[in-house]
């Protein structure tokens, strides 16, 4: 085994999933604007979620990760006018589809039921 091997077994792992869906979400969300400004895809908001096997071990631990998950969700997702309801709906779709992914991506069963439990608590 090499030296390194314990050191990084012991990191927190670093959680991406949401910048990633955050820049497709935006992207097609924004793709008019983007296209008519000229700006590039590096503008758009990303962020990440730093998490450690701890924040699985507990389902209070679980429930704290999923709500960092839920408003790391609303910051990568663009915001809406609340008169605009096209805007609002698609903005709702982008938090639910980051939140799904994130959470398909850290694999965690007790996190898949916390996402089910909320997703059946809303309809």
């Amino acid at each position: 085994m090499s030296r390194f091997t314990s050191r990084v077994a012991s990191r927190s792992r670093a959680f991406t999933a949401l910048a990633a869906l955050g820049v497709i979400a935006t992207a097609t969300l924004l793709a008019p604007t983007i296209a008519s400004a000229g700006q590039p895809a590096a503008d758009l908001r990303q962020t990440a979620i730093n998490y450690s096997y701890t924040d699985l071990a507990s389902d209070q631990a679980t429930q704290a990760l999923y709500q960092r998950i839920r408003r790391a969700a609303r910051m990568v997702c663009p915001g809406y006018d609340p008169r605009d309801l096209i805007a609002f709906d698609a903005s709702r779709e982008c938090e639910q589809q980051a939140i799904a992914r994130a959470v398909h991506q850290i694999g965690s069963q007790r996190l898949a039921a916390v996402h089910m439990k909320a997703i059946a608590a809303k309809g």
